[in-house]
C-alpha cells in the first residue's frame, strides 16, 4: 500500500474510534483543550522519549535522493533541499539543535551560506524554535502559513525561545521557485490551524518521483479541529502522483531506519 494512504487510512480509523470520547471529555472538562493521543499510534515507542539534547539525538546526515537529505535530529525532521541556485530546509526543528543541523549540512558537503529558504511546515516549538540561530547563520528568508506564524510568535512558557520578525507568509496553492526546484504549498489544517504540506520533485539517479511533506500528523489537537484534519488528509490522499512520504516526524514513516539501509542498497 503506498504509504501515505496507510498513514491516512489508520489516521482516520484511529481518530473516528476516539473521537466520541474526546468531545466528551473536552465538554466535561468545560475547557477546549488538546489531548495528545500519539499514544495510540504505532510511532509512539519509536525515539519520542529521548532526551531533548543534541547529545542524546546526535544522528549523522544522510542523503536520500539525488536532491535530497536529512540533517536533523532523530525526533523531529529537517530535510535539506538541493537546487541548481542553493538550497531550501524544511524545518529547523528545536532550539538545541541548531549547531547539530549546521555541522550536518556542513558533514555533507553544503555551505549554510547556501540555504535561500526556511520553511516550516507548522507553528509548535519543536519545528521553529531553531530557526532565529538558523536564520542568523544563513541569512535565508523563512516562511510559513499566516496562523501558523502566530503560534510561533507566541512562545509557551514551558518551552521559550528567541523569535524573528514574521517573514514569508504562504498561502493555499503558493508556489516557491529556486533554480530548477518548485515547492508547492498546501494549508492542511488539523494538527494547528496553518499547517503547511509541501509537494516537490526527488530525483533517484536521475528519475523523478513526486514527494510530499506532510503538514502535522501527530493527534494532540482540540475535538473541534477532527473533521478539519481529516479532510486535510483526504485532500493530500487525492493528490496525483504523490509516491514519496516525508514526514514531520522521521518515526512516522520509519525514515531513519530506512537511512540506515540505504548503504546496502544493491544495483537497480
Amino acid at each position: 500500500m503506498n504509504p501515505l494512504r496507510h498513514l491516512v487510512c489508520f489516521a482516520a480509523l484511529c481518530v473516528a474510534a476516539s473521537s466520541a470520547q474526546f468531545t466528551v471529555a473536552a465538554e466535561e472538562s468545560g475547557a477546549r483543550k488538546a489531548v495528545d493521543y500519539d499514544y495510540l499510534l504505532p510511532w509512539d515507542k519509536k525515539a519520542l522519549r529521548l532526551p531533548p539534547t543534541a547529545e542524546a539525538q546526535a544522528r549523522e546526515p544522510f542523503q536520500i535522493f539525488d536532491n535530497l537529505y536529512y540533517v536533523g535530529p532523530q525526533t523531529a525532521s529537517t530535510f535539506l533541499i538541493k537546487s541548481d541556485k542553493g538550497l531550501i530546509l524544511i524545518d529547523p526543528t528545536y532550539n538545541w539543535a541548531s549547531d547539530m543541523v549546521l555541522a550536518n549540512i556542513r558533514k555533507l558537503g553544503f555551505s549554510p551560506a547556501d540555504i535561500k529558504y526556511i520553511l516550516i511546515t507548522h507553528g509548535h516549538w519543536d519545528h521553529t524554535s531553531g530557526v532565529y540561530a538558523l536564520q542568523k547563520a544563513t541569512g535565508a528568508r523563512v516562511g510559513m502559513a499566516a496562523q501558523d506564524w502566530e503560534i510561533y510568535e507566541t512562545p509557551q512558557a514551558a518551552h521559550p525561545y528567541p523569535t524573528i520578525p514574521r517573514d514569508l507568509v504562504f498561502k493555499e496553492g503558493d508556489v516557491l521557485t529556486l533554480g530548477n526546484t518548485k515547492v508547492h504549498f498546501h494549508v492542511t489544517p488539523g494538527h494547528t490551524p496553518g499547517c503547511l504540506s509541501m509537494e516537490y520533485t526527488v530525483y533517484d539517479h536521475g528519475k523523478p518521483y513526486e514527494a510530499l511533506s506532510l503538514g502535522g500528523t501527530g493527534f494532540n489537537f482540540p475535538a473541534e479541529w477532527t473533521h478539519p484534519y481529516i479532510e486535510s488528509m483526504q485532500r493530500m490522499r487525492a493528490l496525483p502522483n504523490i509516491q514519496v512520504l516525508l514526514p514531520d516526524h522521521p518515526q512516522i514513516n520509519d525514515v531513519l531506519e530506512l537511512g540506515d539501509k540505504l548503504p546496502g542498497r544493491a544495483p537497480g
